[in-house]
């Protein structure tokens, strides 16, 4: 059976670090120093953009301002979403020509690999499940996950976000999408929203999730996840990429302009 590495240690709750060590990652699986990886990751309150996406249109400014929510471009495309720590967010970073992906067009992609995740909520004993394409799962037609992909120099980074038990009223005040006099302005796609702990109707903890999601991940892919260590090379590039592209104070772009005002670390 095929061996992945396994990152679940939560080494920081800074968004923008966070998306630092997924590129970091992806690099060094480009370099071919490290294995294929899943690794599992929590923000503070954040609002990650899509890379082609305007904080104008996406974001209650005001909101985040009062409510010191960090605003951070990621590196993939997509919609802009909310992070708290209600919310558990996974990377894989796999070769373009694993079996698992090979040939497959970038939609066939997405199924598979989200494939794991829905996996993992039908062992919590969830039911009424669906994907809808391009990396959308919702449960009784409520979207309680959703994901995006970046593809460099034939590998995959593939990052998706899954509401456990996040804030779902201080989401609906900072993204645009959810307010009717600004939604027209916004690229992201609205939809209904759920969370794990809503459907269970029930408390769980992100252990209880994890460990679920890691069954979902090996059975679905036919994979073992061995538990590992992010390595130094990986550290040196999440800081280099953290203080250059996320912190560099470059007053024209509107990510630094707005994290003058919104940055928590």
């Amino acid at each position: 059976m095929v061996t992945w590495r396994l990152l679940d240690s939560e080494i920081t709750y800074d968004a923008a670090m966070n998306l630092a060590i997924d590129e970091a990652i992806l690099e060094a699986r480009i370099q071919g120093i490290v294995p294929t990886t899943l690794r599992f990751w929590r923000n503070n309150r954040a609002v990650i953009l899509g890379r082609s996406q305007k904080v104008c249109a996406e974001v209650n400014l005001e909101e985040c301002i009062k409510e010191r929510i960090q605003v951070v471009k990621r590196f993939s495309g997509g919609g802009t979403v909310y992070h708290d720590l209600g919310n558990l967010n996974y990377t894989i970073v796999l070769d373009s020509n694993d079996r698992l992906v090979k040939g497959l067009d970038i939609a066939g992609s997405y199924r598979i690999l989200c494939s794991g995740i829905i996996k993992g909520l039908e062992l919590l004993g969830l039911s009424s499940i669906s994907f809808l394409p391009p990396g959308n799962i919702f449960i009784c037609g409520k979207k309680i996950s959703g994901s995006a992909q970046l593809r460099r120099r034939n590998v995959i980074l593939h990052h998706g976000t899954l509401l456990v038990d996040s804030d779902l009223n201080v989401l609906k005040k900072a993204l645009t999408v959810y307010n009717d006099e600004k939604r027209r302005e916004s690229t992201s796609v609205w939809s209904p929203l759920t969370k794990i702990r809503d459907e269970l109707n029930r408390e769980i903890s992100m252990t209880e999730v994890k460990h679920a999601l890691i069954r979902g991940f090996e059975e679905s892919l036919s994979i073992e996840l061995e538990p590992g260590n992010i390595k130094s090379a990986e550290n040196e590039i999440a800081s280099k990429n953290y203080y250059i592209k996320y912190l560099h104070l470059n007053e024209k772009t509107e990510n630094i302009y707005f994290r003058k005002f919104s940055f928590v670390v």
